[in-house]
């Protein structure tokens, strides 16, 4: 009993050691496995929270690759609108060219225009000049013409008038020998010779008072103011008719005819001035007719038309005639 006693103290001490040894392991044994769970938890968890990173990181890089594609297109494209800007710099430098020429042509072309048109219009303004100075001329001539006839008729109107003087005094002188004898034959108790003599002075006093009658007649016109619209005629005194055919209002002349029924015969109005006297004269008679337009508008004109009065009467007359002519000729 005694000499077991140390080996057994000896054993049971290893046997406690073993166990220590053992319970040692087994809690780093234990602790092991615990650290690996947790790791495997981890590894777990974090491959859990990170694959759907990577899938958005696939996606992300399947879009980046396309990204590159577009970036690869978009750099070509930028390629080919570099070529084109070059190109068009150069066509844009081709077209300046081109305008530049076609302005100098254009700027050469002008100016030959420009020189022919000024060679034509001073031609149309000479053209133009010499047309003008022919109507004046024409004008002038016209009114010289005019200011004869008027000095003519002045002077005819001054001899009418010193002849009407003359017809005056003797008719007044003719008065006052009349008067004489009326004194004398009241002084001889009607003597025969006086009564003849009162008869002969009273005869040639009738005569002179028919003869200023006449002239008084010829100085005496009777003036005709009218209206008259365009396109239609109209009887300015009897057996005269007028018709204005068209009117010129930047110029004030007009056109149309004029009737004159007791000479049977038409006279023209071609481009008539206003204040321009249409002169015409009676072939009966030889009595001077004027016809002066004063006022031209778009679509009617008027005017006067100067009528002696023993002319006037005697159309007057005429016209009747040829009326009742026509009237009995129409009742037959």
């Amino acid at each position: 009993m005694l000499s077991n006693g140390p080996s057994s103290s000896i054993s049971a001490q290893a046997r406690h050691e073993d166990d220590d040894r053992w319970l040692r392991t087994r809690r780093r044994h234990r602790v092991l496995s615990g650290i690996c769970t947790m790791l495997a938890l981890m590894i777990a968890g974090a491959a859990w929270y990170m694959y759907p990173i990577l899938k958005r990181h696939d996606s992300s890089l399947a879009q980046l690759i396309h990204t590159q594609q577009a970036l690869d297109k978009i750099d070509g494209s930028l390629q080919q609108q570099r070529s084109n800007v070059a190109e068009w710099s150069k066509d844009r430098e081709q077209l300046r060219d081109q305008v530049t020429r076609v302005g100098r042509e254009m700027r050469s072309r002008i100016e030959a225009v420009r020189k022919e048109t000024g060679q034509v219009g001073e031609n149309l303004l000479h053209t133009v000049q010499a047309q003008i100075e022919r109507q004046m001329d024409a004008i002038k001539s016209r009114v010289v013409a005019l200011e004869s006839s008027r000095d003519a008729d002045k002077v005819r109107i001054a001899a009418l008038q010193e002849q009407l003087s003359q017809v005056k005094g003797e008719v007044g002188e003719q008065n006052r020998q009349l008067s004489e004898v009326r004194r004398q034959m009241e002084n001889q108790n009607r003597d025969a010779g006086t009564e003849s003599r009162l008869a002969s002075l009273q005869e040639s006093e009738q005569r002179d008072r028919e003869s200023v009658e006449a002239i008084n007649n010829r100085l005496a016109v009777r003036r005709i103011d009218f209206e008259l619209t365009k396109g239609h005629s109209r009887e300015l005194a009897p057996g005269i008719s007028l018709k204005i055919t068209s009117t010129d209002t930047a110029f004030r002349r007009v056109s149309g005819w004029m009737w004159v029924l007791p000479d049977r015969r038409t006279i023209w109005l071609r481009q008539q001035g206003a204040q321009e006297p249409v002169d015409f004269y009676g072939y009966t008679d030889g009595n001077r007719r004027e016809l002066v337009i004063t006022s031209v508008t778009k679509r009617s004109v008027a005017g006067y038309l100067l009528l002696p009065k023993e002319a006037a009467a005697a159309e007057s007359a005429s016209s009747l005639a040829n009326a009742g002519t026509a009237t009995g000729t129409a009742s037959e």
